[in-house]
């Protein structure tokens, strides 16, 4: 009977797939899946610190399973991901019982460093070291043809160069290294050949795929050339990618989407605020004007899309006035969707370094209701616009509630329809007839 492994993932896409690779590496070496960690011989945690909230319960899990750790000796309990690499061999000062530290860049030594673990019984491993970018090697691991994906993720670069000033990412995920663009060509051609309908491509700043320093290749391509290669050579049905700095939002790429016929019609565009005072404390390299104006030329081009962003409140400083012009800008682009987080002081960054976090929590929390709230109603009234009209729906399986199945349309909306099992992993033409607070109702349209 296989040994089991359990793996449980916080965080963003790119956590996602570090975690999917991690049960491949471990399945791949005789590792069962299970559910439950009580029946595991190996315990991870796949962690996220771009937010406080998101580190507590990193502590939270490892205390929990402290007591399988003291029945089981044996068990292999570890933490991966950027939790991991933020905070390196203190987490195993902390918690003296846990063996294993991997930071996302020693993905691929997993088999290797579990295995020692259980070899050199007591022994505390850690890797998290960040790679030099000229020696980053990309893990090319493609999903099992068992998993039978309809989607899937394709990691397109890793890193960032921003350094904006609340942002712990370049200190967890290091700096910009592209993939070879003939690499992710080829993986996406494989992945449509076994039926996959769908890819999302991944990088902490895809736009700047191709361009600077961080490209090895002086003819790199850039993000808008490899899009159109992936269009025309891969025989993929849908692309979409994720996440974007405004600030490297280029005129090509913009233009990419108006002729582009595989690109979702969806861009999530994170603006953090929406006052310029704000923005440079933040160090994001835009003004709201220019923002505006990139948002404004994307529905130029693809009157159909669906904007997204991430707002951040409470950010030090702000005041109520440097609020109001957040809200104000919801009120002015009217996007589809947001994610919305107060600030949390994060270690090394230049926020948590240099400025006071100055903001009462309670003030951080009202700000956000009122945010959200004021949100909530744009996107009801935006979902409302969708009635009537025919979506291309990408069918996932079926809805929670069972009586009928569910898919995303290429704005990335969340589609309920009565469909069929034939048509799970099927792009479908569906009507909406009733929009939602958070999803679309329809019928199948012939």
């Amino acid at each position: 009977m296989a040994e089991k492994f359990y793996l449980k993932t916080y965080g963003c896409q790119m956590n996602e797939l570090d975690g999917a690779q991690m049960g491949r590496l471990l399945a791949r070496q005789g590792y069962a899946p299970t559910s439950d960690p009580e029946e595991a011989s190996v315990i991870l945690i796949n962690t996220c610190s771009i937010r406080e909230k998101a580190s507590q319960k990193v502590y939270s899990d490892v205390g929990r399973f402290r007591s399988l750790k003291l029945k089981n000796p044996d068990l292999v309990l570890g933490v991966t991901g950027c939790q991991a690499q933020a905070e390196g061999v203190h987490l195993q000062k902390r918690f003296p019982y846990l063996d294993l530290v991997l930071g996302p860049d020693h993905t691929g030594r997993l088999p290797e460093l579990v295995e020692r673990v259980r070899r050199e019984g007591g022994q505390h491993l850690a890797a998290v070291k960040l790679e030099k970018r000229e020696e980053y090697q990309f893990l090319n691991l493609l999903p099992d043809e068992e998993e039978g994906a309809h989607k899937a993720f394709v990691t397109i670069m890793k890193g960032c160069d921003n350094f904006c000033s609340f942002c712990i990412v370049p200190f967890v995920r290091g700096r910009e290294v592209c993939r070879d663009a003939d690499e992710i060509v080829a993986e996406v051609r494989e992945l449509a050949e076994r039926g996959t309908q769908e890819v999302t491509l991944l990088g902490q700043n895809v736009n700047s795929y191709g361009v600077g320093r961080h490209a090895r290749d002086p003819n790199a391509l850039s993000f808008p050339r490899l899009l159109r290669r992936l269009a025309e050579e891969t025989g993929i049905r849908r692309i979409r990618f994720t996440t974007s700095h405004p600030k490297d939002l280029s005129d090509e790429l913009i233009e990419e989407f108006r002729v582009n016929g595989k690109l979702a019609s969806h861009f999530h565009l994170p603006v953090q605020s929406g006052s310029d005072a704000v923005l440079e404390r933040m160090y994001r390299g835009y003004t709201r004007e220019e923002y505006v104006a990139k948002a404004r030329r994307l529905r130029e081009a693809r009157p159909d899309i669906a904007l997204g962003t991430d707002l951040i409140v409470g950010f030090c400083g702000e005041t109520e006035e440097e609020f109001q012009a957040s809200m104000d800008l919801l009120e002015e682009l009217r996007y589809d969707s947001i994610y919305s987080f107060v600030y949390s002081e994060r270690p090394k960054t230049t926020a948590g370094l240099y400025f006071k976090d100055d903001v009462p929590e309670e003030v951080k929390q009202e700000r956000l209701q009122r945010l959200q709230a004021l949100q909530n109603r744009i996107g009801w009234e935006k979902n409302r616009a969708y009635e009537g009209r025919v979506l291309e729906v990408l069918v996932e399986g079926p809805s929670r509630s069972g009586d009928t199945y569910a898919g995303r349309s290429s704005q990335n909306h969340v589609v309920h329809f009565a469909g069929t099992e034939g048509d799970v992993g099927r792009i479908v033409k569906v009507r909406v007839t009733h929009a939602g607070a958070n999803s679309l109702i329809g019928a199948k349209h012939d």
